[in-house]
Formats: C-alpha cells, structure tokens, sequence
C-alpha cells in the first residue's frame, strides 16, 4: 500500500489531510467500489492501495487492468450516469478521493495539481484509445503483441523495461490471455524478449522493429495472393 505520508498528488501533507477528510473514503481489500451496470454518480481518483477492473464476457469476468494511487477510474460519472460498464474490486485495502459532478468543479479550482493530473491521464487515455485502433487493424496476432510492445517503448521515452501483466496486454490488442501468454512465450524463444515477474524486457528494441516490419510484410503478401481454386 502506498505510504500515506506520501500523496499520490502533489501537495504539502496539511493541505492532503483536508483534502482526503472532504473528498476520501477508504475501503478494504476485497471491496467492491461498484459493479457493472450499477448507475455512475461518482469517480475516483486512487490514493493508496490496488484496485482492478474486471469487465463481463460472455459471462465470465476478466481483468481489464490492476490501478496504482494517481490513477483516475469511473470517470464516465462525471459526464452522464450512464451504467458502469465494469467492476471495480479492491485488491487490498486503501483509500480514494471520491468526485462526482457537484464537487467536481470546485475541487479542480482549488487543487491544480489535481487538474494536471486529470488532463495527463485523460490524454493518456486518448493516446491508448488511438494505439487500441491502429492494433486492432493488424490481423496477424504476433504483429499486434509486437505493436503493442513497441508502442509501449514509445510511451516509456524508449526504456527497453516494460511493467505490464499478460492480462493488460491482452486488453490492449484485443485477444485472450492465453493466446498472448503463447506469443509471448515465441517471442522470448526466439530471445526477442525477456520475461522477469510482470515485466517485459527488450534486449534489443531495433531488432523487434525489424521483426515488427518483417511480419507485416508478410501479411501483405498473404493478403495479396490469390484465393485458391
């Protein structure tokens, strides 16, 4: 958990402490902060602790992500109440700034580093959304587990240590844990990659680029050959 000396926001611990006592709630592991289809009044803005987000599939539920203090969640609320569209489970006990519309405006007046915080994320969502497009119009799958890892690069100012679980991964390129988890596993057979705990690590990021352009060549080719008789 994070500690709570130390804000996911940044302001002096006074100013945090009022904050967390207006707008905080706490909540222990195993709690679900809502539900899927539950009606959207509120948002959250994690301060300590870890949540994931499960979506239902088919009946069945899968991770979409596991969220860190600084991250923002359930932020549709702030929009319309429209259902939630996911669940929201505690993954161990922690603590949250709870916003909805009526409080919303005024907390950002008076907390800037709030504001930029929520730009930054919101932007980043944007730029994932963006990412998500151009991935899904690949069809090879190891060309999209390849693209989502280059694209991660990108994003970390060109660090070749990626922290990122195969259940996240999968949110990305749109495919089943268990198909990543075995492209995955060709990549590093083939020493493309790395793999240590929940990171993947790329010993050579210009010989992935290269094997990225490689397998789009070839489903070029596969797509250009004539349709047997």
């Amino acid at each position: 958990m994070t500690d709570p000396a130390t804000p996911a926001v940044d302001l002096a611990p006074d100013e945090y402490a009022r904050l967390v006592g207006r707008y905080g709630r706490r909540f222990a592991a195993g709690e679900a902060l809502f539900r899927e289809g539950d009606a959207a009044n509120e948002a959250f803005l994690l301060q300590e602790g870890r949540v994931r987000l499960l979506k239902r599939v088919r009946m069945v539920e899968r991770s979409l992500i596991v969220l860190k203090p600084g991250d923002l969640f359930g932020e549709s609320a702030l929009i319309d109440s429209a259902a939630r569209n996911s669940t929201a489970l505690a993954l161990t006990e922690g603590a949250a700034l709870v916003l909805d519309r009526t409080t919303f405006r005024p907390m950002l007046e008076h907390y800037p580093s709030i504001s930029i915080r929520l730009l930054e994320q919101l932007t980043r969502r944007v730029r994932d959304a963006e990412d998500q497009i151009e991935i899904m119009m690949v069809k090879d799958t190891q060309s999209k587990i390849v693209s989502a890892l280059l694209k991660l690069v990108q994003r970390s100012a060109g660090t070749a240590e990626i922290a990122i679980s195969p259940v996240e991964l999968s949110t990305r390129v749109g495919l089943d844990v268990e198909t990543v988890k075995r492209a995955v596993q060709r990549l590093r057979e083939q020493q493309y990659v790395r793999i240590v705990d929940e990171h993947v690590e790329i010993p050579d990021v210009d010989a992935l680029r290269r094997l990225y352009v490689l397998l789009g060549t070839k489903e070029e080719i596969r797509g250009d050959a004539p349709l047997p008789r």
